[in-house]
């Protein structure tokens, strides 16, 4: 089986992602909606925050930009991604802008994991520990592998100088 071409698996995976992209933009557009159709059946939000005499809306209020904020880190994230296939699909992955896309997924990353405690320490959910804890290790993970890719672009550029 052909891996790295437009024709193989990671053209399969870069269609996935224009898929993955469009449908997050589609959920992002109707986080109004929906999550006010989630907040009315969700009793334990709606009891936490009754507890807390919060109101509804501000619960509302805090839960929109949360996910809007960390809707749009983590399209960043996917269109960075896609880019990244772009050049595999090319079979020329070993360039600055791999790097600087591996360093901005590092970015997005951290990002969403900091906006997750945030939201911890206003109510605190098992789920949203497991969240801060897989985007800690995807943004840890996207700097190493960014640092091999910017080695990776100097050893190739050194042969490119030498032949």
């Amino acid at each position: 089986m052909i891996i790295l071409s437009e024709k193989g698996l990671s053209g399969i995976v870069k269609i996935l992602l224009d898929v993955i992209f469009i449908g997050g933009i589609l959920v992002l557009l109707s986080l109004p909606f929906s999550l006010q159709w989630y907040l009315s059946f969700d009793s334990f939000y709606v009891n936490l925050f009754s507890i807390h005499k919060l109101t509804n809306q501000y619960l509302y209020v805090f839960m929109l930009l949360l996910l809007y904020i960390t809707g749009l880190f983590a399209l960043m994230i996917i269109y960075e991604i896609r880019k990244i296939f772009k050049t595999l699909n090319r079979q020329n992955p070993f360039m600055m802008d791999n790097v600087k896309s591996l360093r901005r997924i590092a970015f997005a990353s951290f990002s969403i994991s900091l906006l997750y405690i945030l939201k911890i320490i206003f109510f605190y959910t098992i789920l949203t520990i497991i969240i801060v804890l897989i985007f800690i290790i995807a943004g840890c993970f996207a700097i190493i592998f960014s640092e091999v890719f910017k080695q990776a672009v100097a050893v190739k550029e050194e042969n490119d100088f030498t032949i």
